[in-house]
């Protein structure tokens, strides 16, 4: 049994001003959209609760191997400019992760940079900060493309 600690940190600017950036997170459409890690991969939610106090649930993974659970309680929500929330993660039923997720939102004169830290505890070798850190970023490029198509379809 091991534990090892881990931060994932990312910073990225988005051509959308702030609401669109932010309503990528807020809207469960949205998230099926682009939340996936890789075209491989699939992911469905069974409960989308994006409010304080609520949680997510969502099942993913690549077609034909592991599945994994994650489950996001929301601990702070400002539209617009902060998200903060209580993440876990089980692979196949066992825990491999367990963390914390804030994401920021800031207005610059190109769109918006937002920034998203996940600090978190890999159990048992199952889970790497560097994963999670190659999935955020493959995650985050397809909200890019996802927030391009819809502004040109606005």
């Amino acid at each position: 049994m091991s534990i090892e600690l881990g931060t994932v940190d990312i910073t990225r600017t988005f051509a959308v001003p702030a609401a669109a950036a932010f309503a990528a997170w807020s809207q469960q459409a949205a998230q099926e959209a682009w939340g996936d890690p890789g075209p491989d991969w699939q992911m469905r939610f069974e409960r989308f609760g994006f409010a304080v106090g609520e949680s997510d649930l969502c099942r993913f993974g690549p077609r034909g191997g592991p599945v994994y659970l994650n489950e996001n309680r929301y601990l702070q929500i400002l539209p617009e400019a902060r998200i903060v929330y209580a993440t876990l993660l089980r692979e196949d039923g066992t825990l491999s992760f367990s963390g914390t997720v804030v994401v920021t939102f800031e207005p610059v004169p190109d769109g918006t940079r937002m920034r998203l830290v996940e600090q978190g505890i890999y159990f048992d070798g199952r889970d790497r900060a560097e994963d999670h850190q190659a999935g955020w970023q493959a995650m985050l490029g397809a909200m890019d493309r996802y927030l391009q198509q819809q502004a040109r379809a606005a």
